[in-house]
């Protein structure tokens, strides 16, 4: 109990040091954004600043049919800019703003349909890439998150295989590491995030436990107070402060949103604020942008729930 009373009493704290600089940094981009959205129930989102706006990429819902990726930007507008009705959903996604592309993880939630990465040119929206990656060499048996590193290589997170599989920018596709410990009891290793000093941040979903991954598949634990169970999405702050969402969907975890400081080699991490419980019952991951950072509520609560219809989604500024 201590503990979360920490992480609340932070939130409390940090909404209420320097409120003026915040609202001077944020002007003109609103806290909260409802885009009007019939069943697009989008799981990731990435900041894209060629259009000064948010990403989302959504599951094939009763009132969508074809997945697409969006973009919303001050005016709460959720803009198509993708449709593909060869893929079934889209997972998590980045923007690779150095070869001006979308990197998203594709794939079913509700079935074991073929999944993999599509890849997307950013200014048109058009197929670049449809990678499987259920099938050889490496046979993922699910996809979830991606991070993409300062090469091209994108890093997909297989929770049930215990697993995080990379795909260079020409589709050669390789199992970086497959490890026990990523695979947790259940639902293994879920959201990923490239480090700038050269390794990847990742959670087990089910267990809440943070490692660090080198280049190479080196597995080290990253100590945090407490387990981060419903470890969900991951983003890194430009000040190196690791932001994690974690949810109750597939668990006992909780709704919330924790920001830490990482020590220099990553060994542990140290609690900074926290929101708990989030605002939204089903908070999925996490962009980052010039206007701070944006947590996404898809209604996924609601897509896993037969029958289940939503109008809008959520995104909601840290």
């Amino acid at each position: 109990m201590r503990r979360r009373s920490f992480f609340i009493a932070a939130a409390v704290a940090v909404g209420s040091v320097g409120a003026g600089t915040a609202r001077a940094e944020h002007r003109g981009f609103p806290a909260v954004l409802r885009p009007a959205a019939a069943d697009l129930f989008p799981e990731g989102v990435a900041w894209d600043h060629s259009r000064r706006a948010l990403l989302v990429g959504s599951f094939a819902g009763p009132g969508a049919p074809v997945p697409t990726i969006s973009a919303v930007g001050r005016d709460g507008v959720a803009t198509t800019i993708v449709r593909d009705p060869e893929v079934r959903g889209f997972f998590g996604l980045e923007v690779d703003e150095r070869r001006d592309r979308i990197v998203a993880v594709a794939g079913n939630p509700a079935g074991a349909e073929t999944f993999g990465l599509a890849v997307y040119d950013l200014h048109t929206g058009e197929r670049e890439q449809l990678i499987t990656l259920s099938g050889e060499p490496v046979g993922a048996r699910s996809v979830n998150d991606v991070a993409i590193g300062p090469d091209g290589t994108a890093y997909v997170t297989d929770p049930l295989g215990g697993a995080i599989h990379a795909v260079d920018t020409a589709g050669r596709i390789a199992t970086l590491v497959r490890d026990p410990r990523l695979a947790g009891s259940g639902f293994g290793v879920n959201g990923i995030v490239w480090h700038p000093r050269g390794y990847l941040l990742t959670v087990v979903y089910s267990l809440g436990t943070l490692y660090r991954v080198s280049r190479t598949g080196e597995v080290s634990q990253v100590r945090t107070p407490e387990p981060l169970v419903g470890g969900d999405g991951l983003a890194l702050r430009p000040d190196g402060r690791l932001i994690v969402v974690t949810n109750t969907m597939g668990g006992p975890g909780t709704n919330a949103v924790r920001e830490f400081r990482l020590a220099a080699d990553a060994r542990f991490a140290v609690p900074v604020r926290g929101f708990a419980p989030w605002p939204d019952p089903a908070p999925t991951t996490v962009a980052v942008t010039p206007h701070g950072a944006y947590v996404l509520d898809g209604h996924l609560d609601i897509f896993f729930t037969p029958g289940g219809t939503t109008t809008d989604f959520v995104l909601r500024r840290i």
